[in-house]
C-alpha cells in the first residue's frame, strides 16, 4: 500500500514506524527538518519537508497514489482540512485523523453520519479514558482489555507473595487441557520483561499479564490472590474531564470514589455534578492532603491532571505513602523507564494509545493490535484466519518461534482454547499471538491473504 502520514511527531512516527516493516509505500510530511533527520535515520520511510496542507508538498509525498492518508499532526484544523483536500482532489481510499479538542465530539460531532470525509478519527484523550476505565474496572489489576469480540481478557496483576499460582511451573497452570482458565502472556521480572515457556514458575512480585476468557476472571484473578467482590476504593488526582467522563461513565455501586483538585472552582463544579463522590480541595503535592484522601486505603490512585510533573510528583509521593498501586497519564513517555522502576505501575501514554488504534483499524480485517510493550519490543495482537489465509491449515506449532512467538489461545465458534497445542487452524478462527517485534512482520505473512492465483 502507499501511505502518506501527516506529522513525524511521536504519533506520526511510530505510525509510520510499524507501516514501514511491513510491505508498504510510506512517505511523512512535517516542518521539521530535526524530525525528518530522524525519519531519514530511522525508518524506511520517504521524509517530505513542508506544510502538511500544502497540495504541492502532498503531491510531493505521493497523494496522487495514495491508498491511505493519516493525519496525525498536533493540529486538528490541520488534519481535518487534509482528510478534505485528499478525498476532494485525491479521492485517497481511507482517511484517518487524529483529533484532539473534545469540543469537536460535543453537541453535533461533526465526524457522525459522514458529516466530514475522514474514515476514521481517533481522539488521544479518548483513548486514555477508557484506559483508567480499564484499570478501575476489576480490582487489583493493572490493565485489562477486552479483546476478539469481546470473549476474551487480556489482564495485568501483581503477583502476591503466598498467592496459589506461585511456585508451580507454567505446565502445570495452563497446559493441563483445553479447559485451563488463563494462559499467561508475558511477565515482568527484575525491570526484564520475558516471553514465558511451560518450566517457568511465577514469583512474588511478578508483573503479569494473562489471558482468561470474561466467565473466567474471577477464578483467575484468585489464583494471583485477588478477590473481584471487594469494594475499590479509587483516588483521583485531578478533576478534569477525562476524570469527570470515566466516573460518569461508571454503572458499578462497588467503587468508592475521592478526587483531589486544586482549583476551588472546578472542585465546586465537581461537587455539583458528581453524585456519591468526595471532592477534596488541596494540593495534590502535599502529603497531609494525600493522606487525608485515604491513599493508604485505596485500591488505585490515579493522576490524570493536565500537568506531567504534577502527575509524577504526586504518584510518587503516593507510592511513598503506602498507596497499592498507582497510575499516571504522561503526554511526555521519555521517563517511563524509570517511573516503572520507582514504583508507578501504569504510565498512560495517550500518544502511543493512539498509534494503537490507528494501526488496529488499518489492520482490523485481520489483526488486533491489542497491547504493545515499547520497552521489550514485545506485541499482543489477535488475527481473524480468513478463507484465504495461508495460515489455513497450518498447525500451531508450525507457527511457533522459539523465545519470538506463540500462541496462547484460540478462539473457534464459541469455543476458547487455551495454550493449544499440534492445533490445526481454520478459516474463521481468531487467534491470540505474544510476539517480539522482530517477529512480527513474520507473523503478519502467515496470516495475510493468499494472491488470487493461488486460490
Amino acid at each position: 500500500m502507499n501511505i502518506v502520514v501527516l506529522g513525524a511527531g511521536r504519533v506520526g512516527f511510530n505510525v509510520a514506524k510499524e507501516l514501514s516493516l511491513s510491505d508498504n509505500d510510506v512517505s511523512i510530511i512535517d516542518i521539521s527538518k530535526t524530525a525528518l533527520a530522524q525519519v531519514s535515520e530511522r525508518l524506511d520511510a520517504k521524509p517530505v519537508f513542508g506544510h502538511a496542507s500544502d497540495i504541492s508538498v502532498l503531491k510531493e509525498a505521493g497523494i496522487e497514489n495514495a491508498d491511505i492518508v493519516v493525519a496525525a499532526t498536533a493540529v486538528d484544523e490541520i488534519n481535518m482540512t487534509v482528510c478534505q483536500i485528499a478525498d476532494f482532489m485525491f479521492n485517497v481510499p481511507t482517511k484517518i485523523a487524529r483529533i484532539g479538542k473534545k469540543s469537536y465530539f460535543d453537541g453535533y460531532n461533526l465526524f457522525a453520519n459522514e458529516r466530514f470525509p475522514i474514515d476514521f478519527v481517533v481522539s488521544p484523550a479518548l483513548e486514555v479514558t477508557k484506559m483508567v476505565r480499564r484499570i478501575i474496572s476489576v480490582p487489583g489489576t493493572i490493565d485489562v482489555i477486552s479483546c476478539i469480540d469481546g470473549r476474551l481478557r487480556i489482564i495485568g496483576v501483581i503477583c502476591k507473595k503466598g498467592s496459589p499460582i506461585t511456585d508451580i511451573q507454567l505446565k502445570y497452570i495452563q497446559n493441563v487441557d483445553t479447559k485451563s482458565i488463563l494462559a499467561i502472556l508475558i511477565i515482568k521480572r527484575a525491570d526484564q520483561w520475558i516471553i514465558p515457556n511451560k518450566n517457568d514458575i511465577v514469583h512474588p512480585g511478578d508483573e503479569i499479564y494473562f489471558a482468561c476468557s470474561a466467565a473466567n476472571i474471577r477464578e483467575a484473578m484468585a489464583l494471583f490472590d485477588y478477590s473481584i467482590d471487594n469494594t475499590s476504593n479509587v483516588v483521583f488526582i485531578g478533576g478534569n474531564e477525562i476524570c469527570e467522563e470515566v466516573i460518569t461513565n461508571i454503572t458499578s455501586n462497588d467503587i468508592s470514589i475521592k478526587i483531589i483538585e486544586n482549583d476551588l472552582t472546578r472542585a465546586e463544579k465537581l461537587s455539583d455534578t458528581l453524585n456519591n463522590v468526595e471532592i477534596l480541595h488541596g494540593d495534590p503535592l502535599d502529603s497531609e492532603t494525600l493522606a487525608t484522601s485515604g491513599i493508604r486505603d485505596a485500591e488505585v490512585v490515579i493522576a490524570v491532571t493536565n500537568d506531567d510533573k504534577i502527575n509524577i510528583l504526586s504518584s510518587l509521593l503516593s507510592k511513598k505513602l503506602g498507596a497499592k498501586r498507582v497510575a499516571t497519564i504522561l503526554n511526555d513517555s521519555s521517563y517511563a523507564d524509570i517511573l516503572y522502576s520507582l514504583g508507578i505501575n501504569s504510565i498512560l501514554d495517550s500518544r502511543m494509545a493512539t498509534v494503537s488504534r490507528i494501526l488496529q483499524y488499518i489492520h482490523e480485517e485481520s489483526v488486533e493490535n491489542i497491547l504493545s510493550f515499547d520497552d521489550a519490543r514485545i506485541e499482543i495482537l489477535a488475527f481473524n484466519v480468513s478463507e484465504g489465509s495461508y495460515a489455513v491449515g497450518t498447525l500451531t506449532d508450525d507457527i511457533t518461534i522459539k523465545n519470538e512467538a506463540y500462541i496462547p489461545a484460540i478462539v473457534r465458534n464459541d469455543q476458547l482454547f487455551m495454550m493449544p497445542k499440534h492445533f490445526l487452524l481454520n478459516a474463521g478462527d481468531q487467534v491470540l499471538f505474544v510476539t517480539r517485534k522482530s517477529a512480527t512482520d513474520k507473523i503478519l505473512k502467515i496470516f495475510r491473504e493468499k494472491p488470487k492465483y493461488l486460490l
